[in-house]
Order: structure tokens, then C-alpha cells, then sequence
């Protein structure tokens, strides 16, 4: 889970950088992330595994766990919405962010840190073999 967590924050960097650099060099993209909450998928089964605390809770808490198609809402909020900002981070809106329907989500601190961000870019183009000028 802590190298899940930090691809998932490395997203969101990426993301943000891109509505940067779109911004600064005009062109036209508009960078919106999105996050699902917690839904009732096999992502805590497969990932953890079941006997893990989050695949155990998954099983035994599912109740908790929003259907998936209640997840996904947040990202169609963000392609298709346009009320969905461009550098905007959109997730579900009850339970500290784990169900419900689209809003504004927290952003986390280290989001923020724009050396890290061009870092970030730096390392994807160099992996991709990808510029953008």
C-alpha cells in the first residue's frame, strides 16, 4: 500500500505540473484529476490479498465500500463536466472523501511542492523518451 499510495500521489503531481506547463506555454490542455474513493472492486483483494487488514475489511465491511459505479462518478465529473476545473482535483464528497457524489477534493500537502513536480516531469520525459518543448 505505500508504493500504491505513492504512485497515486505521483499522479497528482503529474497532473498538476501538466495544467502548469499548459498554462505557460498555451497549449490548450486542460489537466484534471480525479480519485474514486474507496468502492467495492477486487483492488484491496488482488493488490494486499484477502488476508491483508484492507482485503479483510473489504469482506467483511463491504457495506462500507461504495459500488464502483458510484467511484468512477469523480472521473467522469472531471472528463466530462464543465463545471470540472482545468488544475482541478475532484473526489467523492461524504466520509472523508471515501463515497459519495463529485466535489473538490483535499489536496495533499506534498502536492504542492513544485521542485519535486519538475523533478517528477524530468524523470517521465527521460523514461518515456518524450520531450515537450
Amino acid at each position: 500500500m505505500p508504493v500504491y499510495s505513492q504512485s497515486k500521489l505521483a499522479c497528482l503531481m503529474f497532473a498538476f505540473e501538466l495544467q502548469r506547463r499548459s498554462e505557460a506555454a498555451d497549449w490548450g490542455i486542460a489537466s484534471i484529476a480525479a480519485h474514486p474513493g474507496i468502492s467495492r472492486t477486487d483492488l484491496q483483494h488482488s493488490a494486499p490479498g484477502r488476508w491483508s487488514p484492507i482485503g479483510v475489511a473489504r469482506s467483511v465491511l463491504w457495506f462500507l465500500f461504495q459500488p464502483a459505479a458510484q467511484g468512477v462518478l469523480p472521473t467522469l465529473f472531471a472528463a466530462t463536466s464543465s463545471q470540472a476545473e482545468p488544475g482541478g482535483y475532484y473526489g467523492p464528497d461524504r466520509l472523508s472523501e471515501t463515497r459519495g457524489y463529485p466535489v473538490l477534493a483535499k489536496t495533499p500537502a506534498q502536492t504542492l511542492d513544485r521542485v519535486a513536480a519538475e523533478r517528477l516531469w524530468q524523470v517521465s520525459e527521460a523514461l518515456t523518451g518524450t520531450r515537450f518543448s
